[in-house]
């Protein structure tokens, strides 16, 4: 299993940032549906899936970063 994460959309394409760094670009429409920008995906056997759980944590930790950066509590 790769993991992605969807780093921007923009004129119809995604570009992915894979684990290791490298990016891809896709048409969204390729995207599992519902998929926005910063959601971590999981891609098996071509077969493409939110990580709901993987996302989850992202948003919260980088809204915690922007929150401290801020010096919101």
């Amino acid at each position: 299993m790769t993991r992605y994460i969807i780093d921007r959309i923009e004129d119809g394409l995604a570009v992915l940032e894979r684990e290791d760094g490298e990016f891809i670009t896709m048409p969204t429409g390729d995207l599992p549906i519902g998929s926005q920008q910063h959601d971590c995906l999981e891609c098996e056997k071509g077969c493409w899936a939110i990580d709901e759980k993987r996302t989850a944590e992202r948003k919260a930790q980088l809204r915690s970063r922007l929150d401290s950066l801020f010096g919101r509590a």
